[in-house]
């Protein structure tokens, strides 16, 4: 059943405005949760958890969402997609012309936690259905909230719906500055346009690039360096270039009865729960190249082997990291990155410095599975974290890059989504 709830979407990134970022009320256009008892927020195609949430129009592809609620009690939950452009500010458009349908439904699929430790309440939606239905291409944020309070929201998280029509073909190499050769990526790439009537390719087309699932460090608004024919060249020198960084750390959390990879201890407290402590991280910054197999760029996989259903049965644990590091950092601060965060700098994932133990530490509240993470030193009054001072960069570093490809022809009121593609490869 549709609602007639309208709210607003504020345009600026949490990340853009350090002021409004710890607001509790600022409602942001990006993955964010807003509620501390709400945990693990999934978006996804449905079949493919691991993948991006990305999604073909007029296909029977869908959109998975799911979100565990820990303080134990149901609640009704409503939630309504908004669309974007290029830049994730809410379109002009109105709703009526880019839903099918209703723009608000409420979230019917609700299942109570079963022999965990910790009480949940696990909610699933899929999109589109057939109270909510897109009708166009490009960026949406999806937005959860009290179904008798729709002004509270308790998540947003970004999804995509593309409609093919061009191709990119891309490549990674070093970069011709030879001072920045062993420690960076440049990324080359020409958009192949035949599918569309162009006729000011530098005005229509808009490309955003990401390096695996990061956003604060995203490359936006690309324009070609040169035109041939219906190809768009962006091989820019200096432009199209990323820090190598290094592999990402993982832990396997998916039993609570063993210590499995990089844990080392896990403790039970009736008060407190499972206390999971993993083992002491180290600096890689001067370290050589590390190449791990676990490496799954920073994304995380629910899962338990203790019980049967991954949804209902995984547990939560509170996860301790620690990095040893002789002096804490005065210029800015350590945050984890990855999955785990929502690609997020989010004040839970700030790390503090322990004069005792000389180095940084925090905890996160997870649910079982396998987990990527890095540590990314933010800079003060930037918004773009760096992973010299803890991970090192490296050009062989294997990175994902996607490449977001945005149409908006001469007098069109929204940017059309016509291609997503990612490339997983070892750099040349």
């Amino acid at each position: 059943m549709g609602m007639a709830a309208m709210m607003m979407v504020l345009p600026a990134s949490s990340q853009t405005d350090p002021d409004d970022y710890y607001q509790e009320d600022f409602v942001r256009n990006a993955n964010y949760v807003y509620k501390d008892y709400i945990r693990t927020v999934l978006v996804h195609p449905d079949g493919a958890p691991m993948s991006k949430p990305v999604v073909k129009l007029k296909a029977s592809e869908r959109i998975v969402f799911s979100f565990d609620d820990l303080s134990g009690d149901y609640k009704k939950y409503g939630y309504t997609i908004i669309h974007c452009d290029a830049d994730w500010k809410e379109s002009d458009l109105l709703p009526t012309e880019y839903l099918e349908t209703f723009q608000d439904d409420y979230i019917d699929d609700f299942a109570y936690s079963v022999n965990t430790m910790q009480p949940y309440v696990h909610y699933h939606g899929v999109i589109p259905n057939q109270d909510v239905s897109y009708r166009l291409s490009g960026n949406y944020l999806l937005k959860v909230y009290l179904a008798d309070d729709p002004e509270e929201v308790i998540f947003t998280h970004r999804f995509f719906v593309t409609e093919p029509r061009v191709n990119v073909v891309a490549r990674v190499r070093k970069p011709l500055d030879v001072s920045e050769r062993d420690w960076r990526q440049e990324v080359v790439f020409n958009i192949q346009t035949t599918g569309l009537p162009l006729t000011d390719p530098r005005q229509e087309i808009k490309v955003t690039l990401r390096q695996n699932g990061r956003w604060d460090n995203a490359i936006t608004d690309l324009k070609p360096r040169s035109i041939t024919g219906t190809d768009l060249l962006y091989d820019y020198d200096g432009v199209n270039v990323f820090d190598g960084g290094n592999a990402f750390r993982y832990f396997d959390l998916k039993s609570l009865r063993y210590n499995s990879f990089r844990v080392a201890e896990i403790d039970y407290d009736p008060m407190e729960g499972y206390q999971v402590y993993l083992h002491d991280d180290v600096v890689k910054k001067k370290s050589v190249f590390e190449n791990v197999q676990e490496s799954i760029n920073g994304r995380f996989l629910i899962k338990t082997e203790d019980m049967e259903s991954d949804r209902t049965m995984s547990d939560y644990a509170q996860v301790h990291f620690f990095l040893p590091y002789d002096y804490p950092l005065a210029t800015g601060k350590l945050y984890l990155m990855g999955g785990l965060t929502y690609w997020q700098f989010i004040p839970e994932a700030e790390l503090k410095y322990n004069y005792d133990r000389k180095g940084y530490e925090a905890s996160l509240l997870l649910k079982q599975g396998f987990y990527n993470y890095q540590y990314l030193f933010l800079p003060n009054n930037s918004p773009r974290g760096e992973t010299e001072l803890t991970e090192g960069n490296f050009f062989d570093t294997n990175n994902e890059y996607s490449f977001f490809i945005y149409y908006r022809p001469v007098g069109g009121r929204y940017d059309r989504l016509v291609n997503v593609t990612t490339i997983i490869t070892f750099p040349e």
